[in-house]
């Protein structure tokens, strides 16, 4: 791959198309112009500056949250951050050298594991960068595959999963459609919907299949698939999504966790890497970077896709997550949250509040109010509660994990009613 940098003259061309005489002129109102010293106060010893940082941390509201939408507040176990941050872990780099990341390379393979157990499919990839862009990796799948350019989006996926994939569908000439037919690539299907609703995957999955199209399923909360069907029993060719909800904070929105899985028959085709197991000449075991040719430091133009590394540490976080909470774990957090959330909008009911959901619903729901959803959510916040994600038309989505407590939700319930 060549690479060939700019010139002077090249610098000279452009800096005389946008107007200016120099690079530098284009950086002149970066620079802050300070008119008197800063207020600083006096140097501190450490444990005067430990009382001042905790006090100022005083200051932070610690919210309630009943706000969804993607990000979703479950709890992280302590052993999470106790572990990922011993050296081996937090230090070590994307694996390209396999043999000398034995340990990386097995956390990567058990993430792999617990999200083919969760999504029911055969073959999952070391993570991506978060659920929006998972998805639109899994439209150039779909295209690459079937040699077509539709991709059918069903309703209910979340707003920012949708411009993220008309973004990637944009560059890579694809085309969004309002119908299923043979030259549709795929059929994406979002399993709860961002409304909570949860989808009849398998009347989505023949619709798809009648065409010979793919059927792609996006799940943005991993811990519904603790109690619900996993799309791959519901005949989902591809599944991708969001992994935050398995042990990773909310962080201001990020940096978040993709998966992807896939059947068997697209395995060449998934983007990232795929970690696999496998015995040395000893016939002890090892585990290695079984597929990653389909990058574009290999294949070029005819890669799938440009994905080259992973969320390692990310994809640790929910490892450890799933271990630490066992079977019955997560399933007793996907039966709370779900109990949670149907008390919450039983009660929002009985006090004037109009339900929209129509299908059955997980940790999620949408209600209309009579008065201004604004000034209801403005008004919950004052008492450090997230009511919910303000949507237009007076219509709020409220989200219930298993950190509302029964208290929370009395609360909530009162200072709205």
């Amino acid at each position: 791959m060549d690479y060939v940098p700019t010139t002077k003259k090249d610098v000279d061309s452009m800096i005389k198309q946008i107007g200016v005489n120099s690079i530098q002129d284009l950086l002149v109102n970066f620079k802050p112009q300070l008119s008197k010293k800063l207020n600083l106060s006096d140097p501190l010893s450490e444990m005067e500056l430990i009382d001042y940082m905790t006090g100022l941390s005083k200051k932070n509201k610690v919210l309630k949250y009943f706000a969804g939408g993607g990000s979703y507040n479950h709890y992280s176990p302590a052993v999470i951050n106790h572990l990922i941050s011993r050296g081996e872990f937090l230090t070590a780099y994307t694996p390209y050298q396999p043999e000398i990341s034995q340990g990386l390379l097995q956390a990567i393979y058990e993430f792999q594991s617990y999200i083919c157990l969760l999504t029911g499919m055969d073959i999952a990839n070391a993570s991506l960068y978060d659920g929006a862009s998972a998805l639109a990796e899994a439209a150039l799948l779909s295209a690459s595959h079937t040699n077509r350019n539709r991709i059918f989006v069903n309703e209910g996926l979340n707003p920012n999963y949708l411009q993220v994939l008309k973004t990637y569908c944009n560059g890579a000439d694809l085309e969004l459609t309002d119908k299923i037919d043979d030259k549709t690539a795929c059929v994406i299907a979002q399993n709860p919907d961002f409304y909570g609703n949860i989808e009849n995957l398998q009347n989505l999955s023949d619709k798809a299949h009648k065409e010979n199209a793919l059927f792609v399923t996006c799940v943005t909360e991993l811990t519904s698939l603790a109690i619900l069907r996993p799309p791959g029993y519901c005949g989902a060719d591809i599944v991708v999504g969001e992994a935050q909800s398995l042990g990773i904070p909310l962080s201001f929105g990020g940096p978040y966790l993709g998966f992807a899985a896939v059947k068997k028959f697209l395995l060449k085709k998934l983007p990232g890497r795929i970690v696999g197991m496998t015995t040395d000449k000893n016939e002890k075991k090892g585990f290695v970077l079984t597929f990653q040719a389909r990058e574009q430091h290999i294949r070029r133009e005819r890669a799938t896709s440009n994905i080259t590394t992973n969320q390692a540490l990310l994809a640790l976080m929910a490892t450890i997550y799933l271990a630490t909470m066992g079977r019955s774990g997560l399933i007793n957090v996907a039966k709370i949250s779900y109990q949670r959330a149907h008390l919450l909008q039983k009660k929002l009911k009985e006090i004037g509040f109009e339900p929209l959901n129509k299908k059955p619903f997980y940790n999620e729901f949408l209600v209309q109010t009579s008065s201004s959803s604004e000034s209801i959510i403005s008004e919950l916040l004052e008492h450090n509660i997230l009511g919910g994600l303000d949507l237009e038309e007076n219509r709020i989505l409220v989200c219930c994990t298993e950190q509302n407590s029964i208290q929370d939700i009395e609360e909530y319930v009162s200072l709205v009613k």
